[in-house]
Formats: structure tokens, sequence, C-alpha cells
């Protein structure tokens, strides 16, 4: 059946007006036009839709039953086109995204303040998760972006940066390099280290950078949150390698941070989405949000 939305189109004009030159004139077309729609309509349907007299048409059986079929739908098409014009306009609309820990803790709580306050019809959720996770999440399209560090080319997702960051120690306020401007990497020897769980980006990084700096230390711990590592080290556990923007979980324990040299080991934040669908004009909007910020914190 090869319907097309111009033959609904004349077929609701000529029925609501009566006559063939009145739905023409309602629809910018000539009368000969709305001839060949409705004929041709009448053909795919296999029913004659109309009585034709000498100056008015009336429905036949056929068309007073087809006719409020065809208003629902075109009423339907109305509705849908509308949508979507509010999913463009940012009118309506939701973003979903996913980010390491820290970064949920730190980063997003003042964007997406300033972002809901531009489009409060948009609903934003935020998923916090270890950052091995995110990639799958994003793959599984539980998540429109992601926030995190991307440990290895990933051809399925891409990533922007959004700014960086450098590698340094948490230690508690009694140890002995609390009272340290700057603390070298080889000074790490034979320390009881708490770490991130080993598929973590960070733990990647913290590791190789012990490695080149001929450093072994004693893994006491692995936890999956920085959080986690943060308050062990405040217990006197041991000590922990984090991102510079941990800084903020620690105000409320007594632990001291301390900058890592010798070398300095940054590492880069980025926006992450899988490649295949392209983002809604909501998860859009929000990147460049994300943008924004990190250009004003850089």
């Amino acid at each position: 059946m090869n319907v097309t939305l111009r033959q609904l189109q004349a077929f609701i004009a000529v029925a609501e007006l009566g006559r063939f030159h009145l739905a023409a004139d309602h629809l910018g077309l000539t009368q000969s036009a709305i001839s060949i729609l409705i004929k041709d309509l009448e053909v795919a349907l296999k029913h004659r839709l109309f009585d034709r007299h000498t100056r008015m048409v009336s429905l036949t059986t056929a068309g007073a039953e087809f006719l409020p079929q065809a208003r629902k739908i075109m009423s339907d098409l109305e509705i849908a086109v509308a949508n979507v014009h509010e999913l463009a306009s940012l009118q309506r609309g939701r973003v979903t995204i996913a980010a390491a820990i820290v970064l949920a803790a730190t980063l997003l709580p003042p964007v997406i303040a300033r972002f809901v306050k531009r489009y409060p019809d948009i609903s934003v959720q935020v998923r916090d998760m270890p950052e091995e996770e995110i990639r799958s999440a994003l793959k599984r399209n539980e998540a429109d972006l992601g926030i995190g560090t991307v440990s290895a080319d990933d051809p399925e997702i891409q990533a922007s940066v959004l700014m960086r960051d450098q590698l340094t120690l948490i230690c508690r306020s009694d140890h002995r390099f609390a009272k340290a401007r700057q603390v070298s990497w080889a000074s790490l020897a034979g320390e009881g280290v708490i770490g991130l769980a080993k598929d973590n980006p960070l733990r990647g990084l913290v590791d190789r950078a012990l490695i080149a700096s001929g450093v072994e230390v004693k893994t006491r711990y692995e936890v999956r949150f920085s959080t986690t590592a943060i308050s062990m080290v405040a217990e006197g556990l041991g000590i922990a390698i984090l991102p510079e923007n941990s800084r903020q979980l620690t105000t409320n324990v007594d632990v001291r941070i301390v900058e890592l040299v010798d070398p300095v080991i940054s590492r880069n934040i980025s926006i992450l989405q899988y490649r295949q669908p392209m983002l809604s004009p909501a998860a859009a909007k929000m990147k460049e949000f994300l943008m924004g910020a990190s250009r004003k914190l850089s």
C-alpha cells in the first residue's frame, strides 16, 4: 500500500470542505491536482471514498469510516514533529552523564547547576561510577556523555580533552612527607600504598610512573573509589597517589596534599562519547557547557 501524506491532506480537506475547488484553494493546489490525489488514494485503498455530485461531494461509507483514522494519523504526525522541534530547541529532553566518582563530586555539580538554570525543562541524570566502567556504559547507551580518563585508544570512543591535572601524594598529617612542599617519585620507595583497582585508568598511570622511576612500593590495599582511599590514608593505613582534583574531597579529614615531582605526571580529563550515535540536542548542549567550564578553569 502506497498512501502518502499529501493524499491524506487532500482527502481530509475535501471531506471537511465538501468541494474539490475549496480543498484546492486551502492546500494551495490546483483542482486537478486534488482530483489526482484523491483518485490515487482510492486506488491504493481499493475503495471509493466520495460520491461525486454536480456541485458537492459526500463521503461514502468507506470514506466516513476512514476519515477519523486519517485525522488521527495527521494529528499524530503533527505531535511528533512538534516534539522533535521541542527537542531541537531544548524545550524538552534528557541527558545522562557517566562520571568518575571524584569528577562527579567536584567538576559536575556547578556545571549542572548552570545548565538547568538555563534549560529548566531538560532532565539531567548523573551516573557516578568507577572510571573503568564509563566506556562500557557509553557503548550500552546507558549514558550520553562520560567524563574521565582514557587509558588506551578505543576506536569506538571519541575523547574531547576538558583539562589536565597532575598526580599528587596524599598522606596523613603526621607522615614524614606531610611538611614537604614537593616529594619525588624516587622517595616513595618502600612506602605502603593504598592503590586503586588495577583496571582503573589512574592505576595504570601510577604504575607506569613508578616503573619509569625505578621505584618499588607495597600496595597494601586496593580500593575502587578515591574517597575510600582518602579515608584510609586518614586512618594511617598508607599513602595514596591521586589526581590533584581529589583535594576537594579532603577538607574533612586529617591529610595533606603534596606535589609529586621528578617527574610531574599529568593526565587528560576528557569528555567521552560513543562514536556511533549522534548526540541529542540536549547532550550536545551539555557538552558545550562542559567545554565552557573547562576553558574557565584552564
